[in-house]
């Protein structure tokens, strides 16, 4: 009999459990620091609706029947704020309120919800299983929750002992990643322990959420707690790109910090084979964008990638970083050889800068257009005629190209079409084929000059070409 492996179906999220009584272990499931922030997060989406005025109304398919969702799970029933007649008002909650109240006042859309549940630690009452919710709401975006919920974790951190603050380890680490106002939770719970430890950076790591990872990878760095060997792991094994961008971010870093030239130059041979192996682009964007940025690449490093790499914006991105540092100027020669014109045309706009305007004429002759139009561009700003320049070129029978030809060409001088015609009798077919191109872009292709070049037999197939199309 065949069987097929099928995963446990999950019916009630944490936070719906909560709503249907469930306690506060129950409902977070195994209790790592991801999901606390999942109960969290689903306590405020459940809640919303109801704070921001919003109606609601779904369906969810349970097996093969589709029911209401609020049969599932009724937001409607959860704590809101009660205005009680001229008094301040309160939660809508049970008197006392049970610990499944306050855990979903502490997580609720209402801050005044949320500030409500949080007085209740100034006289005791509340219940010490939302203790790590109640750090989660020290990075909350409400002042006052804020100051109620430092005030109330001050006071149970005071009295905790180690064992407490590792299991909130986790979290601190996370929320100080993931919240604006994170740091003093980190700070706090860390602070106490004396570092972060192993075991935390280890537990993250290994998280199937993202966030999580990253906050591994940033507090783990931040408290010496991460190697390079861990770092690299991730940065070429994780499945998600952001993790990956962060890992390398990671490693660039710590390689910067410990100042060792061995470290250095293996980052920097790791970093670059990272850019070619990576399967995404955008990683190795902005991996080539940390790099540079934290100078952790020589100009001869980019200037490999501008002209050797595989993939055209990393090219131009390498020759832009290069040109763009104080060593640019030693490295124009290996740009002005790249294959690709983009790089050799903004390499030619440099040589004027660098003392090397007398090399322009020599790139009026380049394959492509962008290169040429450089060239013309950075020898007019010099005060010289480009046009003169593609004169010589093109009257010299040794010296002639097609490229000089079609330069001659779009500088759009009518005077040069009787140089052009004297072109078209030239020994190379190229040569001739780019003259009637060059007569035509000036409009001078008259009909007695086209017909003998339509027989490939006779001028070749490339004028023949051009002959036919025009």
């Amino acid at each position: 009999m065949k069987t097929h492996g099928l995963r446990p179906t999950q019916l009630h999220t944490p936070g719906e459990r909560l709503l249907h009584g469930k306690g506060v272990d129950s409902s977070v499931g195994a209790g790592r620091a991801e999901d606390w922030i999942g109960l969290d997060a689903t306590v405020w989406s459940g809640t919303v609706c109801a704070v921001r005025g919003w109606r609601h109304h779904g369906r969810i398919r349970v097996g093969f029947h589709w029911f209401d969702d609020r049969e599932i799970a009724n937001w409607d029933l959860a704590p809101y704020w009660h205005e009680c007649g001229p008094g301040p008002g309160a939660p809508s909650w049970s008197l006392p309120p049970t610990e499944s109240e306050v855990a979903l006042c502490l997580g609720h859309a209402d801050a005044r919800v949320r500030a409500a549940a949080l007085a209740r630690a100034e006289s005791g009452a509340l219940p010490a299983s939302v203790l790590p919710l109640v750090l989660i709401r020290c990075a909350d975006t409400d002042e006052r929750v804020r100051d109620l919920a430092r005030t109330a974790l001050d006071r149970a951190l005071a009295d905790a002992d180690e064992a407490v603050l590792r299991r909130l380890a986790p979290l601190a680490a996370l929320v100080g990643v993931r919240r604006r106002y994170g740091t003093w939770v980190r700070e706090a719970v860390l602070g106490r322990l004396g570092g972060l430890p192993e075991k935390t950076v280890t537990d993250l790591l290994s998280s199937s959420e993202r966030e999580a990872r990253i906050a591994a990878l940033l507090a783990g760095a931040a408290y010496g707690r991460l190697g390079m060997t861990q770092a690299w792991a991730v940065a070429e094994g994780d499945p998600d790109e952001g993790v990956r961008v962060h890992a390398v971010r990671t490693v660039i870093r710590l390689a910067l910090a410990s100042g060792r030239p061995a470290v250095l130059d293996g980052t920097r041979a790791r970093v670059l084979a990272h850019l070619n192996a990576d399967r995404s682009y955008e990683v190795r964007r902005t991996t080539l964008a940390a790099a540079v940025e934290a100078g952790l690449l020589r100009a001869r490093d980019l200037a490999d990638l501008a002209v050797g790499h595989r993939v055209r914006r990393i090219r131009r991105q390498s020759c832009t970083a290069v040109l763009a540092g104080a060593d640019g100027d030693t490295v124009l020669d290996r740009l002005l050889c790249a294959p690709d014109a983009a790089v050799r045309s903004v390499a030619v706009g440099r040589l004027r800068g660098a003392g090397r305007g007398d090399e322009l004429v020599r790139h009026l002759a380049d394959p492509s257009g962008a290169v040429r139009a450089a060239a013309c561009r950075e020898l007019r700003a010099a005060g010289a005629d480009p046009r003169a320049h593609y004169r010589v070129l093109c009257a010299d029978p040794a010296a002639v190209t097609p490229a000089a030809v079609i330069g001659l060409a779009e500088q759009r001088n009518p005077e040069d079409a009787a140089l052009l015609h004297a072109l078209t009798r030239d020994p190379q077919a190229t040569v001739r084929a780019r003259a009637l191109s060059a007569l035509r872009m000036l409009g001078a292709d008259s009909d007695d000059v086209l017909p003998p070049f339509a027989d490939a037999a006779g001028p070749g197939p490339a004028p023949a070409g051009e002959a036919a199309g025009a």
